[in-house]
């Protein structure tokens, strides 16, 4: 009797036991259904954020296709700027080497790694005095792109790159500190800086 009491208590035993396996069973499938949810929930969003991203992105550009880049430059305490992709690099001053019998705008000519780039005076060029530049550890030389080849101009200092919106470009005052208007585009102003707009074509072009 002793050994059917001890079979019987080992029998009801059973059904507890798999009655808490099941339950566990069914406790890591909700954990797993639920960490499943978890996954497809953070996946939706990355999904949404790669769109909104790629809307935000399309949209820049369409307003960056409306906006002028332009590099700006200090000459006489004035801020100048002209069309970015006119610009091959920028250096510092190099020795110039003299030329006779070129305009007094024009300081000589310099080897670029082989290629030989005449140097223009801006100021001169501009009818500027060249008196104003206080700092010569500024400025610079931009090599620029002109009738297929390259010319470098004198500026006091590079003052960054910049982007505007064309239709703040007005016309060109005739006068704008001693400058020819025939050298300038426009002006601009934005962010309480007053930008003049170079005709860098007319300025590089040699009078007749």
């Amino acid at each position: 009797m002793a050994d059917l009491s001890a079979n019987k208590g080992s029998n009801k035993k059973k059904p507890q036991n798999n009655a808490s396996m099941k339950a566990k069973k069914r406790s890591i499938n909700k954990l797993q259904e639920d960490e499943a949810l978890s996954l497809s929930e953070s996946e939706t969003d990355e999904m949404q954020i790669t769109d909104i991203s790629e809307e935000t992105a399309s949209t820049e550009t369409a307003i960056d296709e409306e906006k002028v880049e332009l590099l700006a430059f200090k000459l006489s305490n004035e801020e100048y700027v002209i069309d970015i992709n006119r610009i091959k690099e920028i250096i510092r001053p190099v020795e110039v080497t003299k030329v006779p019998r070129v305009p007094s705008y024009i300081k000589g000519i310099i080897s670029l790694r082989g290629v030989i780039v005449p140097v223009y005076n801006l100021k001169k060029r501009l009818g500027l005095s060249e008196a104003d530049a206080s700092d010569n550890s500024q400025s610079r030389i931009l090599i620029v792109n002109f009738d297929e080849e390259f010319v470098g101009i004198t500026v006091d200092a590079v003052t960054g790159v910049l982007k505007i919106n064309e239709d703040i470009i007005e016309p060109t005052p005739q006068i704008i500190k001693g400058a020819d208007a025939e050298y300038l585009k426009g002006v601009a102003r934005t962010n309480n800086r007053l930008l003049i707009l170079l005709n860098l074509d007319r300025v590089l072009k040699k009078d007749n």
